[in-house]
């Protein structure tokens, strides 16, 4: 069974007919007649619900195309992680800011002569989430452990650290030989739900995994939408008015 090929065409199904519905409301076309192999046919019956008979095959594509979705296509692919990754320790870089220079602050007087400066540098980050699935496979190699699988708190848990540069005898700055770190970190639910929203947007951009499983979603709800909106405007607004 050709489960691929199956997914493209109901999406390019459903992406064609949803633009077909989008372009006739936008253009404002009166849907009284039209040609079917080369015959033009009128419509004289009914003609106040094609409108929702165009909704209704909307919703026919938009379910076809939901049933094919592959396993796990709403769930972050590898490239989707990747960027959620980078996101997140760049904000817990940017939440620990303070702490970590305090720590360098505190370094200083535990590790250093007393006629010795220390600078921050910069802060650095690295979820820990892998090392974890890592572990539980080599643990039971008969299960299959995926990102998903763990809780939030674990998926997000970072270690993150200072670098920082320090004189020596009160002369050249010389960097440090390891970073000074933090006990483990793990955001709160509402920035890492904020850091999940902001890779949502980037990956619509830089992955095909927004375009490929959830735009035709939306573009089809859209337009299933409009349909449903002309048929009851045409139908129920002047009734109203």
């Amino acid at each position: 069974m050709d489960d691929e090929g199956d997914f493209k065409k109901a999406r390019g199904f459903l992406l064609t007919y949803s633009a077909i519905v989008l372009a006739l409301w936008f253009f404002g076309a009166k849907l009284t007649a039209f040609k079917l192999m080369g015959t033009e046919i009128q419509l004289e019956h009914r003609t106040n619900s094609v409108w929702l008979v165009l909704a209704i095959l909307n919703v026919y594509f938009w379910l076809r195309f939901l049933q094919h979705i592959p396993s796990g296509g709403f769930r972050f692919d590898a490239p989707m992680h990747a960027l959620y990754d980078r996101a997140l320790e760049t904000a817990a870089i940017w939440r620990k800011h303070f702490e970590l220079r305090e720590s360098v602050k505190n370094t200083l007087i535990e590790k250093h002569g007393p006629d010795e400066q220390a600078k921050f540098v910069r802060g650095y980050a690295q979820v820990t989430c892998y090392d974890k699935v890592e572990q539980d496979r080599r643990e039971h190699p008969e299960a299959e452990f995926e990102l998903y699988q763990y809780a939030r708190e674990v998926r997000t848990e970072m270690h993150v650290s200072a670098y920082y540069i320090y004189t020596s005898n009160g002369g050249t700055w010389v960097p440090f030989g390891d970073h000074v770190r933090l006990s483990a970190y793990v955001p709160s639910r509402a920035l890492t739900w904020t850091v999940k929203s902001y890779v949502v947007g980037k990956g619509a951009l830089l992955t095909p995994w927004f375009t490929n499983n959830i735009l035709p979603l939306l573009i089809g709800a859209v337009s299933t939408g409009v349909a449903v909106w002309k048929w009851w405007q045409i139908n129920h607004a002047s009734i109203i008015g």
